[in-house]
């Protein structure tokens, strides 16, 4: 794609997702090349919360080395239990060295590549996607070869995904909600069910099941992330017989009992709450009766505790 002149056409193309934005399932509409911002208050610029090298993923996608991830900032989810809202809603407004240029992003990846980490991943990144594949064909151009995983949260519009085709290896979306309205009232974004299953067609037609190299390291594929919220409130049961009937179950799953009540939760009374262990293992004995045999659980009592992560900023 670099050396047919495809990359840069796709960043020009990415581009102009911007005016009007249609990165995302909100589809606002807005002129960020001009200054305005949508729900995810972000620009025309990039900005990134952390680059580092992360061992909390998935054990198939980096190893004992662990992952080169890029944590952008913003998001375009408003989810009132985040655990990431230091970096994704804080409301006093992000420290001003998060901003970067791309430039600075590609040389970061190859920083990575130089450490023999085994991917490049980038985390809630598609309200910044334009910005970070500009970064990734600058990288290219150095001798960047890393496979690269998308881990968004399953609310990337069709026409960002369709672009994405060929640049992303690895898919690794969130499915939050099976239901409407959860998903507007929790997070803000209405037709997420749809968008997301949309999003995982897409995603499943590009890349397919998950593909391990030699060494048992991902380098391609799709795994989907499966949050169990209290009170059946993410219907993983229904969203897990969606992707056996129209996937199939050779989908890799990441079912997670993980879920803890941070940020505004405790004005949520069905969210105020950690996940009880009989609903846990009432969604995975449906994952095993439905066939599915790739993946990985969690332990529903320690989970909630061990998975907090550290903050980005002071509260």
């Amino acid at each position: 794609m670099l050396a047919s002149g495809e990359l840069a056409y796709r960043v020009e193309r990415l581009r102009s997702l911007l005016s009007p934005c249609r990165l995302c399932g909100h589809r606002c509409g807005v002129d960020r090349l001009s200054g305005e911002t949508g729900l995810c208050m972000a620009g025309a610029g990039l900005e990134v919360a952390s680059i580092c090298t992360h061992h909390g993923e998935e054990p198939a996608l980096g190893g004992s080395a662990g992952v080169g991830n890029v944590f952008l900032a913003r998001c375009s989810l408003r989810c009132v239990y985040c655990q990431n809202w230091t970096i994704s809603q804080h409301d006093r407004g992000l420290p001003p060295e998060w901003s970067m240029t791309t430039e600075a992003l590609a040389e970061a990846l190859l920083g990575f590549q130089e450490r023999g980490l085994p991917s490049a991943g980038f985390v809630t990144p598609t309200h910044f996607a334009p910005q970070v594949v500009e970064a990734l064909a600058a990288a290219a151009e150095q001798g960047f070869t890393l496979p690269v995983i998308w881990n968004s949260s399953g609310y990337d519009s069709s026409e960002l995904l369709e672009l994405l085709d060929g640049i992303v290896d690895i898919y690794l979306p969130d499915f939050r909600y099976w239901k409407e309205g959860p998903a507007v009232k929790y997070s803000s974004a209405p037709g997420y069910p749809d968008t997301a299953k949309a999003a995982l067609r897409e995603m499943y037609r590009q890349v397919g099941p998950l593909v391990p190299g030699d060494d048992g390291v991902a380098r391609r594929g799709l795994i989907v992330r499966l949050l169990v919220l209290p009170n059946d409130l993410s219907g993983t049961e229904e969203t897990l017989r969606f992707i056996a009937g129209e996937l199939g179950t050779d989908v890799t799953v990441s079912l997670m009992s993980q879920y803890s009540p941070q940020y505004k939760a405790k004005e949520y009374p069905l969210l105020f709450r950690k996940l009880r262990p009989t609903e846990y293992w009432r969604v995975v004995d449906v994952m095993e009766k439905l066939g599915f045999d790739s993946g990985w659980t969690q332990d529903p009592d320690t989970s909630p505790d061990h998975y907090l992560p550290d903050t980005f900023m002071g509260t």
